[in-house]
């Protein structure tokens, strides 16, 4: 081993120190080994044959020979003998594989795949932003962010703290939709298509997923303009709550802003959950306790 390889040194993220040593992506089992949590930096869901290839030789050499990975797209190895996590870092490190996706910080950035025949609005571009100016940022308490390209919303921003779901807002041409077509009304799920004397048209029930468009055999009914929902305020666990809606078509740049503010808020507003000295509120329950509007301004 040359000099410059026995002086390899990664830095910890500074997020859920555990006994003043190690972050909360190394945990430590029984004092005795420890389970890695690894991802990309910046946030990919899609990771290299030569990352695959680092895992495998890392379970296999330093671990137990298993691998989890989490919904949110870590890699966590388990049953790491403490003296090798420097050697499992480096390797990691080579790779592009970084500890991090845990503890009270914003967790790995999770958006669906760039290739999927769904999607409205790509998210993967928006999420890697978001992944390099927050992931890892410390919080009071841990905030998934979740990006979805279409309103199937396979990542769940709809319980995640905060949600990105990429919609869009019919148009109506004028080509006259035949009498015997009806498989716009029956693709949507809302009862807001309807359809009179030939005609479409488009209550206030829409929740703008475009299921219509992609049914319509005629192309009476087009994608006007796309755009972001912002939810904020949900969370997964035992008590699950769905986030509130506060904005509304907006682009990839006020998605970026909304969710700096967001963050910026609830450092500012968050305080100890009720009988805790210890544990502070998840943004869900400030959001709760304050009003979404208070909470906003």
């Amino acid at each position: 081993m040359s000099d410059n390889e026995s002086e390899f040194k990664l830095e910890m993220p500074k997020v859920g120190i555990i006994k003043g040593v190690l972050a909360k992506d190394i945990e430590v089992v029984g004092g005795k080994v420890v389970n890695i949590r690894t991802c990309a930096r910046p946030y990919k869901n899609m990771y290299s044959v030569a990352q695959l290839r680092t895992i495998k030789k890392v379970i296999e050499k330093y671990g137990s020979g298993k691998v989890h990975l989490s919904p949110r797209h870590n890699f966590e190895i388990p049953e790491v003998k403490q003296k090798e996590i420097e050697n499992v870092l480096k390797d990691l490190y080579i790779s592009g594989l970084f500890p991090g996706g845990a503890g009270t910080s914003v967790r790995n950035i999770f958006t669906c795949p760039d290739w999927c025949s769904k999607q409205i609005r790509p998210v993967q571009e928006l999420g890697e932003r978001v992944s390099f100016n927050s992931g890892d940022k410390d919080m009071p308490n841990k905030v998934a962010i979740s990006f979805a390209g279409c309103s199937n919303s396979c990542s769940r921003p709809q319980n995640a703290d905060i949600g990105i779901t990429a919609i869009g807002e019919v148009g109506v041409n004028d080509k006259t939709c035949p009498d015997d077509c009806k498989e716009c009304i029956r693709s949507c799920q809302f009862d807001a298509m309807e359809k009179h004397n030939g005609t479409i048209t488009i209550n206030d029930k829409c929740t703008y997923c475009c299921k219509c468009v992609e049914s319509c055999p005629e192309t009476v009914l087009s994608i006007k303009k796309t755009g972001f929902r912002i939810t904020v305020g949900g969370k997964e666990g035992s008590n699950v709550m769905f986030g509130k809606e506060c904005a509304l078509f907006v682009d990839d740049f006020e998605a970026f802003e909304i969710i700096e503010k967001v963050l910026r808020h609830y450092q500012e507003k968050v305080a100890f959950r009720p009988g805790s000295s210890k544990k502070k509120e998840r943004l869900g329950e400030v959001i709760e306790r304050l009003g979404l509007e208070d909470f906003m301004s």
